[in-house]
């Protein structure tokens, strides 16, 4: 069996510079990948977002030129 000693995980109390360059070096990498895959999120949203609105707006518009057309005019 392991003893005590061999399971506890250790923590370094002083970390050199290069240590510490290479760690910020792979968390500024991850950081661009999530930064890169939310905006990737938002932009598809709004264009999911921007079709709703563009469809509503579509309608509204054709609603009121037939309203327009049918009790003003009397085209139709």
């Amino acid at each position: 069996m392991a003893s005590k000693e061999e399971l506890e995980v250790k923590v370094p109390v002083v970390m050199a510079p290069a240590e510490i360059a290479q760690i910020h070096a792979k968390l500024d990498a991850i950081d661009e990948r999530v930064e890169f895959v939310l905006g990737e999120v938002a932009q598809k949203e709004g264009l999911r977002i921007g079709g709703h609105i563009g469809f509503l707006y579509g309608f509204l518009t054709g609603s009121m030129i037939m309203l327009i057309l049918k009790f003003l005019l009397h085209v139709i």
